[in-house]
């Protein structure tokens, strides 16, 4: 209920903004000239559009899962759509939504993200040695913008609906003025003189006292899907409630004068699931049992724009977000972690001269936390035997703990282009983090080549850091001495443009990891104890062979290995792919759209089964075999080709209908998923992911 009243108190000043009307010709007819500005040379992110998120094949209009297009980014399986970025894990990835800070962005564990595609314009892709902007907690940084949804000469709302077999959807958006009823009688407003794509670019372009505003909403009805998939198959359904989820979204957009404009935006998301883990699950009998799965999340924001001067500009953000990770199992096992998180931004941008930019901000966070435990912790990478527990003398241990996290950064940094072919960067980060009172200092730093009119060369360095989870430091016995972990990155990209229909990205990078936090089930305790290191070259190419039809080709290969503990043998990490191959081709034009997409990636690492041994608990003298594992090794490699085809075909003026069919996993190859083993440990099992499988979908525009 907190949530809904914060967002209606955002809501109110948008109205008044919107009915306030003292609107002249002038501010309604005379715009600004627009200068354009060739852009300068420096290190772009890697960016996909919302044409090309829209038609991916396999996607099914996640956008998450469509931008592993790009190389070295890609899902950990079919059914998780949570994303590792060259080698790393998915808890080193920060997530923005305009601005606002999505601590995780998916429904349940990663079926689908929260975003939807039809509301994004771009997303910003930056896998490593990023500049001095983004801070603390992140070693990859997906920036989500989304889109300035604005129909020339229409004043009345607009929108889509959306149903596939998953989830519907729906949008609406409208147009903001002072003085609607005046504008209307005067005739359309003509279009907006250049194409924006970010609400920085719209305020700056815009007239006083218009604006846009959108909400959109989902919501999932998977019961008829796993009623199909129970005739169809015989199962052993684990499956004890149906998993739902639902999320809406909102947000405004004003320009209050020459100077300022205001964003007001929200998003809220809540997914639950209910499983029964029987002995087919689980051969461990105190985990056995209903598996309650709650995860509500939402966040809320005020962004105030401002260019002050041709030389200065700012944008402050106040947000205020809540989010819960809750899990009960077994015999009375529970995790609960919750935290709201109040955090004020402010970035600004200096233009010294012709040639430098001086940019500097902060972040000041207030997160009050409540974390409580029953015999339970998250699951760690890298421990074969996902040992959920935190048990002392056969019992569980039970924690609760109230924390007020707090957080400061600051940052600085420059960039000079003293000559045409030659830009750089330069900067740091200050972070500190109260759990642990620690500070950190982050240099980071970038230099740019033209080696022609159409390639450049760019070398980046940064650190990072990362701070303590509240849980790392309580749970078991407890360690307040941990210390932030660190990643330093080292990257050299090269891009070449061939003929304006040709684009060439090729890159290296090393990643040295250190101060890595994991449990030791020994102390019982979480320590700064894991080391390690990423390294990788990706190449990508994109040929447009005419207007209507392009193509991509990407290849990535990664080496990430970990080290737990310092007397330890390094081992390959758990997400970690050596070869990966994506090739996807796309024709458009007015009705129709049509795309495939094959993948190829190594094959995944589990520990086979060596033997196994006889096991007797001291404390419950429970007799079970328990396995014993081999060196690890990697199953057959993953592959897959998808199809895509929708026709779009309007119904009069108003009306535009849209019918989408993909075809996953086209030729049913069998790709592994996981490991099972019978009661005894004396045969593996295997289990595969998914089959060939259509996914149709439905849309109507208005």
């Amino acid at each position: 209920m907190k949530s809904h009243l914060t967002l209606l108190m955002l809501i109110i000043p948008m109205v008044a903004f919107a009915q306030n009307d003292t609107e002249t010709d002038a501010d309604m007819h005379q715009l600004a000239p627009i200068e354009i500005v060739a852009q300068r040379l420096g290190k772009n992110p890697r960016t996909m559009g919302a044409e090309m998120l829209q038609d991916i094949p396999g996607s099914a209009d996640d956008p998450f899962r469509a931008i592993t297009l790009h190389p070295s980014i890609g899902p950990l399986n079919d059914f998780m759509g949570i994303l590792s970025v060259r080698g790393g894990a998915p808890g080193d990835n920060r997530y923005y939504f305009d601005r606002l800070p999505l601590r995780f962005p998916y429904h349940l564990l990663g079926i689908v993200s929260v975003v939807s595609a039809d509301v994004i314009e771009r997303i910003d892709v930056y896998p490593g040695g990023f500049d001095a902007k983004f801070g603390a907690d992140s070693q990859a940084v997906i920036d989500i913008h989304s889109r300035p949804k604005i129909a020339p000469g229409r004043w009345m709302p607009h929108g889509t609906v959306k149903v596939n077999p998953i989830y519907s959807e729906a949008f609406l958006g409208g147009k903001i003025a002072r003085n609607v009823a005046t504008n209307v009688a005067r005739g359309p407003v003509p279009r907006h003189p250049v194409q924006v794509s970010t609400d920085a670019e719209f305020l700056e372009n815009e007239v006083p006292g218009h604006g846009y505003w959108y909400a959109f909403g989902r919501r999932s009805y998977l019961g008829p899907f796993y009623e199909l998939a129970s005739q169809l198959v015989e199962l052993d359904d684990p499956v004890r409630e149906v998993p739902s989820f639902w999320s809406y979204q909102f947000k405004g957009v004003y320009k209050l004068n020459s100077t300022h404009g205001v964003v007001i935006n929200a998003v809220s998301a809540y997914d639950s699931s209910k499983l029964e883990l029987s002995a087919r699950e689980t051969h461990e009998s105190d985990l056995r049992g209903e598996v309650d799965s709650d995860n509500p999340f939402d966040v809320q924001g005020v962004h105030l724009y401002s260019q002050f001067s041709p030389e200065l500009r700012s944008i402050v953000s106040l947000t205020r977000s809540f989010s819960e990770q809750e899990l009960a199992f077994g015999e009375g096992y529970f995790y609960r972690d919750a935290a709201s998180d109040y955090a004020l931004r402010n970035d600004l941008t200096y233009a010294a001269s012709g040639h430098t930019d001086v940019e500097f901000g902060f972040l000041l966070s207030s997160s009050p936390t409540t974390l409580i435990s029953d015999g339970a912790r998250r699951v760690e990478e890298g421990d074969v035997d996902y040992e959920y527990r935190i048990r002392r003398g056969g019992k569980k241990v039970s924690v609760i703990e109230t924390a007020a996290l707090h957080r400061f950064e600051g940052y600085v940094q420059a960039r000079h282009q003293p000559l045409s072919f030659l830009s750089g960067t330069a900067g740091a980060r200050l972070s500190y983090f109260n759990l642990i009172d620690s500070l950190s200092l982050q240099p980071r730093g970038s230099l740019s080549f033209a080696l022609s009119s159409d390639a450049s060369l760019h070398v980046s360095y940064g650190r990072y850091a990362q701070s303590p989870r509240l849980d790392q430091a309580v749970l078991g016995n407890s360690n307040l001495f941990l210390t932030p972990s660190h990643a330093t990155h080292y990257v050299v990209e090269l891009e070449q443009e061939l003929a304006s229909q040709t684009k060439i990205y090729l890159a290296g990078y090393y990643k040295n990891l250190r101060d890595l936090i994991v449990y030791n089930k020994i102390a019982r305790q979480y320590q700064n104890a894991q080391g390690g290191f990423a390294r990788g070259v990706e190449v990508s190419l994109q040929h447009k062979i005419s207007a209507a039809f392009e193509m991509w080709v990407a290849y990535a290969n990664t080496v990430s290995k970990r080290r737990d503990f310092p007397a330890e043998a390094e081992r390959l990490y758990s997400y970690n792919k050596p070869h990966s191959v994506t090739a996807a081709a796309r024709y458009s034009n007015a009705s129709w759209h049509i795309g495939a997409k094959w993948q190829y990636m190594s094959g995944a690492l589990y520990a086979p089964l060596a033997g196994r041994e006889r096991y007797t608990n001291p404390f419950t003298q429970e007799k079970k075999w328990v396995p014993i594992y081999a060196a690890q090794k990697r199953t057959a490699p993953y592959h897959r080709l998808d199809l895509s085809m929708a026709y779009a075909r309007p119904l009069g003026d108003l009306l535009k209908l849209k019918v989408s069919l993909e075809i996953w996993n086209v030729y049913n190859r069998a790709n592994f998923f996981q490991v099972r083993y019978d009661s005894g440990f004396t045969e593996e099992v295997p289990n595969y992911q998914l089959p060939i499988l259509p996914f149709l979908a439905v849309s109507l525009e208005f």
